[in-house]
């Protein structure tokens, strides 16, 4: 997260943490929630669609605070918070669709929430006890030069792992449905072999991007626990 100026300690706290952009923050709250109960009933679908809508809500929400002054403490709370759970719900459900890759999943999930706490750790130290923390090592420099950094990269970076994760689900329900109300509605407008093809082409495009995340983050991670081990 980055700095945060607090210009006003007197604010009215129920006006702030119902205003615009949080109330969306609230929206994805109950979405989230909903669609583990649909995962829960095997309604993969609706579980797909309430959680891309939860992921439309977060890049909303941040639009809308920037244009509506509304910053906040708690909104910036809720960013860091509801993203994080957002991946938690996601990696977690298609590790149980896709078990024999359930390792690699619950992985991102480690990670993410292991870069977490630590970054939580590091920002409790006093500021005069991290210089360490800015100093260049093997590791820092490899994580910097990756193209997961490229400007011209970034959305994909940003949205290729998430696009890669819902292609997933769709692939499984396409596999398993056993009603075929869907196949059948799809063959309307296109080939389920032109559909299959362009699901396992988009899916080796983002799972690059997925495992790179994945990489960086991993890279990251052990960048900041060497530069601590170094300090005594």
């Amino acid at each position: 997260m980055t700095s945060f100026n607090i210009t006003n300690i007197n604010a009215n706290g129920w006006l702030v943490l119902f205003n615009a952009p949080n109330t969306l923050c609230w929206i994805r709250i109950v979405l989230m929630f909903v669609s583990i109960q649909r995962f829960g009933q095997r309604n993969y679908l609706l579980f797909i669609i309430y959680h891309t809508v939860s992921g439309f809500l977060d890049s909303l929400d941040g639009i809308l605070a920037r244009n509506l002054n509304q910053i906040s403490l708690v909104g910036r709370y809720f960013e860091l918070i509801l993203d994080s759970y957002a991946h938690f719900i996601m990696y977690a459900c298609v590790g149980l669709l896709y078990p024999s890759y359930i390792v690699y999943f619950y992985i991102e999930i480690a990670l993410e929430l292991w870069s977490i706490m630590l970054d939580y750790h590091i920002n409790r130290l006093p500021k005069s006890d991290l210089s360490w923390l800015h100093k260049t090592t093997f590791l820092s420099t490899t994580c910097s030069v990756s193209i997961y950094h490229h400007p011209n990269l970034r959305l994909l970076n940003w949205y290729g792992p998430d696009i890669f994760h819902t292609l997933l689900v769709l692939r499984y329900i396409l596999i398993n449905d056993s009603n075929k109300k869907l196949i059948r509605y799809i063959q309307r407008y296109i080939t389920l072999n032109k559909i299959y093809l362009l699901i396992k082409i988009t899916l080796l495009f983002t799972g690059f991007f997925s495992i790179l995340r994945t990489s960086v983050t991993s890279c990251f991670l052990l960048d900041k626990l060497y530069r601590m081990a170094r300090v005594k």
